[in-house]
């Protein structure tokens, strides 16, 4: 499905183009030659959609979700794509429109409702997306394609099929992790998340996945939080993509790009605002020196 939109990202509007999914695997034209002791394959995420109906998504990070898949096996490579049925992608298909609020393109109530269906509409709270586009990694034997809120969605790496949506929060004590974690050799998983307390109290909770279970339990059921690390603003975390590792230690920076949750919750509430609009920079920090840096021993 080629865009036919008149793309707000202008001269940057092939980037944002739509694909169709496959409905079976493609062979790919090999340039070279693949040795034919190479083989498996390789998974990645990415926007795929860029439009429901006649409204665009604004931002490369909020088309939705699309898994590619490469097969490697006695030289030769095929290629297969699919859609996540996530909430978001599902919602919007079946009413035509954009229905959750993205990274950069806010979501309206639907005009074909009432002015009052709309009014209340605006105070039932924050919708948090599951356009898991970002990244896909292995939790124990199951592979989960992910984003950076508190939804993943886990994927047969097989048939690219949607499998289920897990909320992280009924896991773990964050409102979200990274899209990039690290994962040792034996499996286990760890990542680093905000999480807000009571009292408005915030902190960045490095977590710890472990890797498949013996007993066939999901890892995530024994997932838990290794270290916390407060907030050095209470109302502003800092947005974090990603975090250090070593063999004996965590690595994190907290970055001046930091997000206003007043600024964050009274937008979204009022005027449908994105989560892009509640960042800011606080520029006392620096971008070097003048970070806070934390080294914790493990």
């Amino acid at each position: 499905m080629a865009s036919r939109l008149e793309h707000p990202a202008a001269s940057y509007k092939k980037i944002f183009e739509s694909v169709e999914e496959l409905n079976e695997p493609l062979p790919a034209q090999v340039t070279g030659v693949v040795p034919s002791w190479l083989g498996g394959s390789l998974l990645r995420m990415g926007p795929g959609l860029f439009e429901v109906g006649d409204e665009p998504f604004r931002h490369m990070f909020d088309g939705q979700a699309l898994v590619h898949k490469f097969d490697l096996k006695d030289g030769q490579v095929t290629y297969h794509r699919k859609f996540i049925r996530t909430d978001a992608y599902v919602r919007a298909m079946t009413e035509n429109r954009i229905v959750i609020t993205e990274f950069g393109t806010a979501a309206y109530p639907d005009p074909c409702k009432n002015i009052f269906s709309r009014f209340f509409t605006y105070f039932r709270g924050i919708e948090v997306t599951d356009n898991c586009l970002v990244n896909i990694y292995p939790v124990g034997e199951d592979f989960y394609a992910v984003t950076e809120t508190n939804f993943i969605t886990k994927v047969d790496p097989d048939s690219l099929q949607t499998l289920k949506k897990v909320d992280l929060c009924k896991y773990l004590s964050v409102n979200g992790l990274t899209a990039h974690p690290h994962t040792d050799a034996d499996g286990t998983v760890y990542n680093i998340g905000n999480c807000f307390g009571k009292n408005m109290s915030l902190a960045y909770n490095i977590v710890k996945i472990p890797p498949a279970q013996k007993d066939d339990s999901d890892p995530l059921e024994k997932s838990q939080v290794v270290v916390q690390l407060p907030s050095s603003e209470r109302l502003k975390p800092s947005y974090v993509h990603s975090f250090g590792m070593t063999d004996n230690y965590f690595v994190f920076v907290e970055q001046p790009v930091k997000i206003n949750l007043l600024k964050f919750m009274a937008a979204w509430s009022f005027r449908g605002a994105t989560y892009m609009d509640a960042f800011e920079s606080n520029e006392s920090m620096g971008v070097t020196e003048g970070g806070s840096g934390v080294w914790l021993l493990v």
